[in-house]
């Protein structure tokens, strides 16, 4: 069913856990880096979103993604 609200955890290796509420068919690069940059105080450019071993693009949605309620999304903190 499209636009359902779905949880989804973002965790650095920094240890900063961010949990986000997101549409399922909502582009989530843009939306999640700024989400998490704004938590942790940093540039959303230097975050990189990783999710079963691919980088997230920024048109990629929860259901593009084959994500599931409470899935992680790996993030790497650049300089």
């Amino acid at each position: 069913m499209a636009n359902q609200s779905k949880s989804i955890w973002l965790l650095s290796s920094a240890g900063h856990k961010l949990q986000c509420h997101v549409n399922t068919d909502q582009p989530l690069g843009v939306f999640l880096k700024n989400k998490f940059a704004h938590a942790i105080g940093v540039s959303p450019e230097s975050l990189i979103l990783i999710f079963d071993g691919e980088e997230v693009q920024e048109q990629d949605t929860f259901d593009s993604l084959a994500m599931e309620d409470d899935d992680i999304i790996d993030v790497l903190e650049g300089n």
